[in-house]
């Protein structure tokens, strides 16, 4: 269900801690920059991000499993048109596995990373449980510099069962670090878990509470919990199965924004290109593209 974007409408960005209210939109993307790509940065993979980047127009961008010589490649190419506001300071990266681990991206190493149309504040970097998976889960923060309580994070969270509670705890209680003293914490990702989980019942707000998502006891939306085909748990972000609600394929990359601050959201996922491979015919992923939009109170 696609959103008619026009740059006409974007907000300018807060200057100040005064300002009452803003909106920001959010794009987030599990790009499988090993898992499909192998690291390349010319098999069409880098010019279908910049593409939707540039149609879409986001504030902040999310990408997960990004292999650290892509990561480059999107700094180039968001230079190159003009995205940011400040080209020295607008993206953090962190890795999931070292550089020279032949094992991804041809020795470059996978992580995640964050991009912002703003100049960014100091970053956090936090590790998260080992699952002994060969990956090193991580949360990826950094605020706005110039409007600090606005956080902007990323995480890809694990597979391996057993560590999935421990990891969302992690995460969830950075947010609330933040949340507590003030802060807005928007955070996108993998978290690798569906919006019904149990484990996510502290994470969801009350107010979303219906046959596909209840149980919820939280302080957040998930900006697609509106969405009308399936109320409170939204819309698929994979295309690989049929394990989600609503009867619709599994839906594991998620928006957050705490729920007290927000005065009106929406999400959308895109489905998956075919723009990728060596003649250009291939799925770029195994998950959609999804773009946000979040309208918070900025003010104490």
């Amino acid at each position: 269900m696609a959103l008619l974007i026009t740059t006409a409408a974007l907000p300018a960005a807060p200057t100040s801690a005064a300002s009452a209210a803003a909106t920001y939109k959010i794009w987030h993307w599990n790009m499988a920059g090993h898992h499909s790509h192998l690291g390349s940065t010319t098999n069409g993979i880098i010019q279908a991000i910049a593409g939707s980047i540039s149609y879409r127009n986001p504030d902040f961008v999310s990408i997960n499993e990004i292999c650290r010589n892509q990561y480059g490649a999107v700094i180039d190419a968001l230079q190159g048109m003009g995205w940011p506001q400040n080209l020295t300071n607008f993206a953090r990266y962190e890795p999931m596995t070292a550089a020279g681990d032949p094992g991804y991206c041809a020795g470059h190493g996978i992580g995640i990373a964050i991009f912002s149309r703003f100049a960014l504040g100091g970053t956090l970097r936090q590790t998260l449980r080992y699952d002994g998976s060969g990956k090193q889960r991580k949360l990826l923060c950094a605020p706005v510099a110039a409007q600090p309580r606005i956080r902007f994070c990323t995480t890809h969270l694990t597979t391996v069962a057993a560590y999935k509670f421990a990891q969302l705890g992690q995460v969830h209680s950075v947010l609330e670090s933040y949340r507590s003293r003030g802060d807005i914490p928007i955070i996108a990702g993998d978290f690798n878990v569906q919006p019904d989980s149990p484990l996510l019942n502290t994470w969801y707000d009350p107010s979303v509470n219906n046959d596909a998502n209840h149980g919820n006891i939280g302080r957040y939306h998930e900006l697609d919990d509106r969405e009308a085909m399936c109320p409170g748990w939204g819309e698929q972000t994979t295309e690989s199965n049929k394990l989600g609600a609503c009867g619709q394929s599994g839906k594991v990359d998620l928006l957050f924004v705490p729920a007290e601050r927000l005065t009106s959201y929406s999400a959308d996922a895109h489905p998956i290109g075919h723009v990728c491979g060596r003649n250009r015919d291939k799925p770029c992923s195994d998950h959609r593209i999804v773009d946000a939009t979040a309208s918070v109170t900025t003010g104490a």
